[in-house]
């Protein structure tokens, strides 16, 4: 047993690197380098971890357990036990025992602890998402988590509130208009003091609608651009304002 523990530790090891990373992809983009300590992805990454113990100590056990064996069969150990007389059962009990102290452990832990584990990280997670709203938006990229808007951001600024360059397209009325379009020079993403709404306050913008035009009205005139606050000067040539 001495044999097998390093190798298992060394391959549990790497195996729970390799899982952890898989799953990190996910969410790096909107944790590193956004103002969150180095406490917290820890924190985050411990949750992680135990949320792998079922997949990788299969691994470990089978990479640890072939290990052991080839270097038994390497040193003519393992042909010299079968030449005493020891059965190839007894020769692996202590790797079955371990095998099966393993899947009682990872039982125990997919059906208690990695529930707790799963629900500490989505709790932390997203509290991580309401004190900094703008972390779930990347500069250029469309972003399709709130329900029926499409938002991206040409910018950021460090207090992880403040964006610039926004554009907004609202599918609420997607059978009435064609497209509905916001456009803005600047902005500012913050949640209520009591964390249930999301609020984004827009500077220097216009809104676009294109209404559905049917067969018999379709030379009737709309009007492209509307505005959304107190009429400001044209912009261009659509019937449009700043606001």
């Amino acid at each position: 047993m001495a044999s097998f523990i390093g190798p298992f530790a060394v391959s549990f090891g790497i195996a729970l690197f390799v899982l952890i990373m898989q799953f990190m992809w996910l969410y790096i983009d909107e944790i590193a380098g956004k103002g969150v300590s180095i406490f917290i992805m820890l924190e985050l990454l411990g949750y992680l971890s135990v949320s792998t113990f079922p997949m990788a100590l299969p691994i470990a056990v089978l990479i640890a357990s072939v290990m052991v064996m080839g270097n038994l069969s390497e040193r003519y150990e393992l042909s010299s036990m079968k030449f005493a007389g020891v059965s190839l059962l007894r020769i692996m009990r202590g790797l079955i025992i371990w095998a099966a102290g393993m899947s009682v452990f990872s039982y125990l832990c997919s059906d208690f602890i990695i529930p707790i584990a799963n629900l500490e990280f989505k709790s932390r997670f997203t509290d991580i998402r309401r004190q900094k709203p703008a972390l779930a938006l990347e500069k250029g990229i469309f972003n399709e988590d709130f329900r029926q808007f499409v938002i991206r951001i040409g910018d950021k600024e460090k207090d992880g509130e403040t964006i610039k360059d926004v554009m907004i397209e609202d599918q609420t009325n997607a059978g009435r208009v064609k497209f509905s379009k916001i456009m803005a020079d600047s902005g500012q993403m913050y949640t209520t003091d009591n964390r249930r709404y999301f609020v984004m306050n827009l500077f220097e913008g216009t809104q676009y609608n294109e209404p559905l035009t049917s067969a018999d009205k379709k030379n009737s005139k709309y009007p492209l651009c509307a505005p959304i606050l107190d009429p400001g000067p044209r912009c261009g040539t659509c019937a449009s304002s700043k606001w």
